[in-house]
């Protein structure tokens, strides 16, 4: 899921205090500052590890909460790297999206596809920076 949270850092830790003393079975969190016309927020993109029935339980709970603006559910997560490879980084399989920006190679896909992806690429990565798994908003505002 993803939240919008107001209120800058005091926020975000008492966000995080909810998510322990709840006992959520957090699985990844990133947190992303964002400037919009309102003013700036943090994003944070959690990935929980429990049936989907229960992190929209979970996602209610946390809609509640006073700094929350927003959470949406995401419809799926894809994981992003950046690397900078020895040549050209040739095709990448189905389900891997690649481009190019600034000598960077920027690849995305499923959690495991990636990785195999990665690793047949041996030696001719250089550098390689992954961001991990990355919710992507679908369904709908909680």
């Amino acid at each position: 899921m993803e939240v919008r949270l107001s209120g800058g850092m005091l926020a975000l830790v008492r966000f995080l205090m909810t998510l322990q003393n709840k006992r959520m079975p957090v699985a990844r969190f990133t947190v992303g500052r964002e400037t919009r016309p309102e003013g700036e927020t943090l994003r944070v993109t959690i990935l929980l590890d429990c049936p989907p029935e229960s992190a929209r339980r979970y996602a209610i709970l946390l809609s509640a909460l006073e700094d929350v603006e927003e959470i949406e559910e995401g419809s799926e997560t894809v994981e992003v790297a950046l690397l900078k490879v020895g040549g050209v980084p040739g095709e990448a399989p189905a389900g891997i999206g690649l481009h190019e920006e600034g000598g960077t190679v920027v690849a995305t896909g499923p959690t495991g596809k990636l990785e195999a992806w990665l690793a047949s690429m041996g030696n001719d990565v250089e550098d390689l920076v992954r961001l991990g798994p990355v919710a992507r908003p679908g369904t709908g505002r909680i």
